[in-house]
């Protein structure tokens, strides 16, 4: 009678305080704006609350929690696709939960192991025989009772998983189900669980309880380790992972050149597609000689457009020919050997020094000119600007041509890489990480003649990414209409897109919020 008050109470307690706990979770989902961050807590906390009530009430803690899991699945079922949020966030942070504590749960049964080897060899050998026999009765009985719930339940969900009932597969994957997964880890947390002493007398069969347990769980890992390779066969993949990168790479390039041509303002245009770029993730620029060397060749390119792009006529007839020849100086200045496909310590090498001997130059210059302090360097600057008065608008002028000559150059750059980029993708040409350093080391050019040192950074509309991600959806989708790429690939690269656009305009909504504050 105690036995049964101790599992039967542990069960209903755990049934009831699932039902409470789903309702209270439910309603905070419905009326809260960010429920995840009241719901999370609670839910990790369910399982302590529960367990603490049925023990407190002398009943089975852990039956109650099993039971309250249980429960737990209707909440889903109840939410649907309503406060999707807290179910995905949830569903990640409880897969993270689990996996920590399943690692835990071995941890102590190896652990565990040398203990029930010691008691095996106390026990002696015939009693052995006879828990290992029991053991695997009891595995059988549960390979028997999950078969046969598999092979004849009739409703949705046992035929989305099996198959209709008379199809011939139906069989096969209720054996499957049957064999696959590790069996005992909740009895062995109970045997486990067992007082040393009930009392003031020895717990009877404690030990004989854990070998049992232990032994059914060592029996079920075993026989699906061996079963499963040779009932299932062997894993096809309709992809490759280079087709996989290749596909991403198309896909990113097809956005980042439709939201190139919609965004007219430079800084937010170059702000886009740094964020589809970082898509790609660094690790997978592999040949790094055949990026630099494509690098180098397109830097080129662009560096003889622009020479011919600044004695075109429709640069000749608008500026005066003193201010072509100074910008035309300043931006044969750009060196390639400092720029983002150097070698990581060479680079820094060449910076440092770089930096070294311009400070020192400047240094030198002002000493000689005897310009130590603040209100020193300010008088010689007010003193030279006076000797030079008549030249002040000369400079003036000069220096309003360059900004304005600088602003078309970036346009005009702008659209020779985006036709580069376009006629790549026209050509099929997969690999096109070098056009964008070439874009971001000419941008950072360009931002230094403008000497626009401003750390206000554009905030992006979150409609702006809507339609980015928009734009490579119907990339994948074109590409499966075609037979181009498989079904499956697809549904990857969606959950990729649809994460992306997820933390995007996270964080988008974020800058907001601060933008109004």
């Amino acid at each position: 009678m105690h036995f049964l008050f101790v599992a039967i109470g542990g069960v209903i307690i755990g049934i009831l305080s699932g039902f409470i706990l789903v309702w209270l979770r439910s309603s905070i989902a419905f009326r809260m704006a960010q429920p995840e961050t009241t719901i999370i807590p609670i839910s990790l906390l369910t399982p302590f609350a529960v367990y603490f009530m049925a023990e407190t009430w002398h009943t089975s803690g852990i039956l109650a929690v099993v039971a309250t899991g249980i429960v737990h699945n209707w909440e889903s079922s109840k939410l649907k696709l309503t406060s999707t949020n807290v179910q995905l966030t949830q569903t990640t942070v409880w897969q993270t939960f689990s996996n920590i504590l399943n690692s835990i749960v071995f941890l102590i049964l190896g652990i565990s192991l040398p203990t029930v080897f010691h008691e095996i060899a106390r026990i002696g050998l015939n009693v052995t025989i006879q828990l290992i026999g029991l053991a695997s009765l009891i595995y059988l009985t549960m390979f028997i009772v999950r078969f046969i719930w598999a092979r004849y339940e009739d409703n949705k969900s046992s035929e989305h998983f099996f198959g209709p009932r008379h199809a011939p597969q139906h069989n096969f994957y209720s054996r499957v189900f049957a064999i696959s997964g590790v069996h005992g880890t909740v009895t062995l947390s109970m045997a486990f669980s067992l007082p040393t002493h009930i009392g003031h007398q020895p717990f009877p069969y404690r030990e004989q309880l854990i070998i049992v347990a232990t032994a059914v769980i060592l029996i079920s890992m075993i026989i699906s380790a061996i079963a499963l390779p040779l009932m299932l066969p062997a894993q096809v993949t309709s992809y490759t992972p280079d087709e996989l990168n290749q596909t991403r790479n198309d896909m990113v390039d097809f956005a980042t050149l439709q939201m190139r041509r919609i965004i007219s303002d430079h800084d937010q245009r170059e702000i886009v597609t740094a964020q589809l770029q970082s898509q790609k993730g660094w690790h997978q620029i592999t040949d790094r000689e055949t990026i630099k060397n494509n690098y180098q060749s397109l830097l080129t390119d662009t560096q003889n457009f622009i020479s011919d792009y600044l004695h075109s006529d429709q640069v000749t007839t608008h500026y005066q020919v003193e201010v072509i020849n100074a910008y035309q100086k300043i931006i044969t200045r750009f060196d390639a050997n400092h720029q983002r496909l150097s070698l990581g310590r060479m680079r820094l090498l060449k910076r440092i020094t770089h930096r070294l001997a311009k400070s020192l130059k400047h240094t030198t210059w002002h000493l000689g000119h005897r310009q130590f302090t603040k209100k020193q360097k300010q008088l010689a600057r007010q003193k030279w600007l006076t000797q030079h008065a008549d030249k002040q608008q000369q400079w003036a002028d000069m220096k309003s041509g360059l900004l304005a000559l600088n602003d078309e150059v970036i346009n005009a750059v702008d659209h020779y890489l985006d036709d580069v980029l376009a006629n790549n993708i026209a050509n099929n040409h997969t690999e096109n990480q070098h056009i964008d350093f070439v874009r971001r080391d000419l941008d950072r050019y360009f931002t230094l003649i403008r000497r626009d040192y401003s750390k206000n950074t554009p905030v992006i509309a979150s409609t702006v990414y809507i339609e980015a991600f928009q734009a490579e959806y119907n990339f994948i989708q074109d590409q499966v209409k075609q037979g181009k790429i498989p079904a499956t690939m697809a549904s990857l690269l969606y959950t990729e897109i649809n994460q992306a656009q997820t933390l995007q305009l996270q964080q988008a909504e974020q800058l907001e919020g601060l933008g109004d504050q």
